[in-house]
């Protein structure tokens, strides 16, 4: 004789070991109202004790926490943006992310964002405006809270048709819109250049050459401006191309080629120094006997080169943080007056110059 099933009491025997299997393999996440119930309050209850507002009592706000830190409880992201409408996102535009100065800038950055709150979308413009202006384009759609921007050469009235129009709060670094932002955080370029062409007049060097950046960033135009300022040079000995080491060698070259060549370089980068120093070695010239060489920028590595490299440091890290904190008043505040920041540059003497040793 078959014997009888009973389907209710294998339907039942099935449930329960799928859901023994279930909570054996994942346990479902902590929600909100699951917080309010371990707690014997309403839900809206419990969200103003997490989020600090409202006007709770002390123990209240206290057992909140401690359920929510008990259940494992983690706030929904897209929960919180569809109720605040922001993203607690920010966008940063650099136009190389392989540059030192740009890693730095972000991880100083990032450490103030995050302490507040917000996540950070990286984008790389590839040195180009049209590479800044996809990227831009990109992180408005993606509707980030703010903007940390290093423009590549983005004119004002492109940025106020690509972001000044949705009224996202931006601040510049390194190289900026004029006018343009709820602030800018840039070296002391111009500063920066004078210490080192006063520092080569030091040493008794008065045909001095540079090696300029880009001309479409501030800090290629400051350096520039502060040079021709300061250093009363000839045309012939300024050479102005891209931050990279090949648009120093090549620079070099060309000046150690003139009938009367420079005795002294000033680099208007790391990066151009690096191909100054490539290009001497390549034509036999010894620094700092026959050419000295100072440069913006000091390298983590500078003291490690032969000869060990003089220039103008600074902490880029400092420039994140500052930009990174004028963003975060201007997304928390109501529109307020422009900030400029500027940060301090001083001279590191190494013997590329002629000095004596690291010091």
């Amino acid at each position: 004789m078959t014997p009888r099933i009973e389907y209710g009491s294998v339907s039942n025997r099935l449930r329960n070991r799928l859901t023994t299997e279930q909570s054996g393999s994942k346990r479902r996440n902590a929600t909100l109202a699951d917080v309010a119930a371990s707690v014997g309050v309403s839900a809206s209850t419990a969200s103003r004790a997490l989020n600090g507002r409202g006007e709770l009592s002390a123990a209240t706000r206290a057992a909140v926490i401690e359920a929510a830190e008990r259940l494992g409880f983690q706030p929904s992201p897209l929960a919180r943006s569809l109720r605040t409408r922001q993203t607690y996102t920010v966008g940063f535009v650099v136009p190389d992310v392989a540059s030192p100065f740009y890693a730095a800038s972000l991880k100083g950055a990032q450490a103030v964002l995050e302490e507040s709150g917000y996540r950070v979308m990286l984008m790389d413009t590839e040195l180009s405006v049209e590479g800044e202006i996809a990227a831009l384009r990109t992180l408005v759609n993606h509707r980030v809270d703010g903007l940390l921007v290093s423009t590549a050469g983005l004119g004002e009235a492109e940025f106020e048709d690509l972001v000044g129009s949705t009224g996202t709060p931006c601040v510049f670094l390194d190289s900026v819109v004029d006018g343009a932002g709820a602030g800018s955080v840039t070296l002391e370029n111009r500063e920066g250049i004078e210490v080192l062409v006063r520092h080569l007049r030091e040493h008794g060097h008065d045909r001095i050459a540079l090696l300029a950046g880009s001309q479409q960033e501030t800090s290629g135009v400051e350096r520039l401006e502060a040079f021709v300022a300061v250093a009363d040079a000839d045309p012939e000995l300024i050479r102005v191309g891209p931050w990279t080491q090949a648009a120093g060698a090549d620079g070099t070259r060309a000046l150690l080629a003139l009938d009367r060549p420079p005795t002294a370089i000033v680099a208007s980068s790391a990066e151009l120094g690096l191909g100054c120093l490539a290009a001497s070695r390549e034509l036999g010239v010894q620094l700092p006997d026959e050419l000295a060489l100072v440069t913006f920028d000091d390298p983590y590595f500078g003291s490690l080169l032969e000869p060990s490299l003089t220039a103008v440091g600074y902490d880029p890290a400092d420039v994140g943080r500052a930009a990174a904190a004028l963003l975060v008043e201007a997304m928390q505040n109501e529109p307020g007056e422009r900030r400029e920041v500027r940060v301090p540059v001083s001279l590191v003497r190494r013997r590329s110059c002629g000095c004596g040793g690291d010091r």
